[in-house]
């Protein structure tokens, strides 16, 4: 049995890619802020949210988490994984302001496939699709395997994480999020439609990645006990995702409700006292 071998990595194409995205975030947020959105401050808060998450997607991609996850771990495959869906995506879109994104949204030839893509019906089903495809047993192996398709495999997964949130979080009036309630049924079903693929991964009885049937496992499970527990780990880490944002919206929309409820209504003719 191999012995456990861990190290972090300075991949050129992962290097090259966080440094692009800080250097247009840079462009944008300094030199190009008078042309975007004149008199507007620097975003100070937002900056730092950005910076620090391109620094978690390194330590996802780059750390010893990487190794862990690619030779040694199902488990530390999906933490990974979740955590570039669940963390990463989501402050991504939150940390880059309404006015770096507007003018790309106003382009005519962006808008009507901005429109398209980040439809929440096409943003849910591209998710759930590419989230299952990607832990069929020949694509996964073929990833852990093949550095270029890992790296595409990463990159699709991180894309179609930032369609999956931006219904839930869009600032951008030309690609609105959703409603209270449609929101609701959004987080709802996300996780409903991840069931096969968990399904699949908790309760095989046998192991599906060949990679980790021939590698030790740190904490001395067995290979196929470590792969129920990398289902289980998909499973609540999907709940936890989605079940705080959907318990925010909820409790917010009850709020307004109660709050429109409780003001006067003046009758038609009559002014409001002052």
């Amino acid at each position: 049995m191999p012995e456990l071998s861990l190290g972090g990595q300075a991949d050129p194409v992962l290097l090259g890619g966080l440094v692009t995205l800080a250097t247009l975030y840079a462009l944008a947020a300094g030199p190009l802020r008078g042309r975007l959105a004149p008199g507007t401050p620097f975003p100070t808060r937002s900056a730092i949210v950005y910076y620090a998450t391109l620094g978690l997607l390194y330590l996802f991609e780059g750390s010893p988490l990487h190794d862990l996850a690619e030779r040694y771990s199902l488990t530390a495959h999906m933490v990974q994984h979740l955590g570039i869906a669940y963390l990463a995506a989501p402050l991504l879109i939150a940390s880059t302001p309404a006015w770096m994104l507007r003018p790309w949204m106003r382009a005519p030839r962006v808008r009507p496939v901005a429109r398209v893509l980040l439809n929440p019906i096409v943003t849910i089903f591209a998710f759930t699709f590419f989230f299952s495809a990607w832990h069929v047993p020949s694509i996964y192996e073929g990833a852990l395997r093949n550095p270029t398709l890992h790296h595409a495999e990463h990159l699709i997964f991180l894309v179609t994480s930032l369609m999956m949130w931006w219904p839930l979080m869009s600032r951008v009036p030309e690609v609105p999020r959703l409603g209270h309630l449609p929101r609701l049924i959004y987080l709802f079903l996300l996780p409903v439609f991840q069931i096969p693929v968990f399904g699949a991964v908790t309760f095989a009885d046998q192991v599906l990645y060949p990679t980790y049937a021939a590698s030790p496992w740190p904490l001395g499970m067995d290979a196929l006990a470590e792969q129920a527990l990398a289902g289980a780990v998909m499973k609540v880490g999907g709940l936890v995702a989605f079940g705080i944002p959907f318990a925010a919206i909820f409790f917010a929309w009850y709020r307004e409700e109660t709050a429109s409820r409780r003001t006067p209504r003046v009758p038609p003719g009559r002014a409001e006292p002052t």
